[in-house]
């Protein structure tokens, strides 16, 4: 099979699809913010990567099924918020069933106020939906982690628009770097990062396995430069995400893995929005997960693998959903 030398890039039509359903769509209602305590949010995939939102305010994000199913609340919480955009994922569902039997509080963040999740809980934070067609989604990410950002008091108003402002900028930046992939996949790929960045970030790892089904891993950046000097020889791919922070030891530590035979490329996520917007820092770490979902496409295209496997996984989802 002849691999193309470059990507179909992310079109402009595509961006401009996305720019009017951001500017169509209400912002987060901030409303009067629960009390939240020592919080622990819990979601599964692209949920729980929003959850990781709120890490930056000093709450935990854990998966769902580390609470569902070894059937154990975590230790020092006050409020379990459960993320899910159809409000029917099982394990959040059961995990926010568990919070209340055993008499904490409860908060839901999602899409479907008549659902199994928002029935649970004694809060429910809706986001609205994001009517796009995409194959590699994002749009649900896009409102969840809204969605995190307004249960930690956060006002999500300036969002949308600003985000519609930042697309063409993610398109621009993710173009780039698809021009410079390698024609074949590679054996592997390793996302880096700093905590700033920690959403988009695993928003990136989820995209790639998605679409390109190859495996995929997110690491800290300096353990990276610990263990990950040892990867190699065979293709491997490392993808720096670079935010405002460490810049040196970024570039020290891509010297390093180049010389292992990886490679490394480097993404700069801090002009893909306005840091003077409120919230810069938030609406930074979404515009990067905007631009993992898209980066993941073009890689598929680039690399000659049909996303979500061309149809051959079966896409019900039943055995994720919460039991009828």
């Amino acid at each position: 099979m002849t691999m193309p030398t470059a990507p179909a890039p992310i079109t402009a039509s595509a961006c401009e699809a996305l720019q009017a359903a951001l500017l169509d769509v209400s912002p987060v209602a901030v409303g009067s913010v629960p009390e939240l305590g020592r919080a622990v949010f819990v979601g599964s995939g692209d949920s729980l990567a929003s959850g990781l939102i709120a890490t930056g305010f000093g709450h935990r994000a854990v998966s769902a099924g580390d609470v569902a199913w070894s059937e154990t609340l975590p230790a020092a919480c006050d409020t379990l918020v459960g993320i899910s955009h159809s409000g029917t994922s099982g394990a959040t569902v059961r995990a926010l069933r568990m919070a209340r039997a055993a008499g904490l509080k409860t908060v839901a963040i999602t899409s479907q106020a008549s659902s199994p999740l928002a029935d649970t809980a004694d809060e429910v934070q809706l986001v609205p939906t994001l009517r796009v067609d995409e194959l590699v989604p994002c749009a649900g990410h896009v409102m969840l982690a809204q969605g995190v950002a307004a249960v930690c008091g956060v006002d999500t108003s300036p969002f949308n628009r600003a985000l519609a402002k930042s697309l063409d900028r993610v398109r621009v930046c993710v173009d780039s770097q698809l021009h410079v992939l390698p024609e074949s996949a590679p054996t592997a790929v390793s996302v880096l990062s700093l905590p700033e960045l920690c959403s988009g970030a695993d928003f990136w790892v989820l995209k790639l396995i998605e679409a390109c089904g190859l495996a995929v891993r997110g690491v800290p950046l300096e353990e990276s430069g610990h263990v990950d000097y040892f990867i190699g020889p065979e293709p491997h791919l490392t993808l720096q995400l670079i935010g405002p922070h460490g810049r040196p030891r970024f570039e020290r530590l891509a010297e390093a893995l180049r010389t292992t035979g990886q490679t490394l490329r480097q993404v700069d996520t801090c002009d893909l929005t306005d840091p003077d917007v409120p919230g810069a820092a938030i609406l930074r770490d979404i515009a990067t997960a905007v631009a993992g979902a898209w980066f993941a496409h073009g890689a598929a295209l680039r690399w000659g693998r049909p996303p979500f496997r061309g149809g051959a996984v079966n896409m019900d989802a039943q055995h994720i959903k919460i039991d009828s």
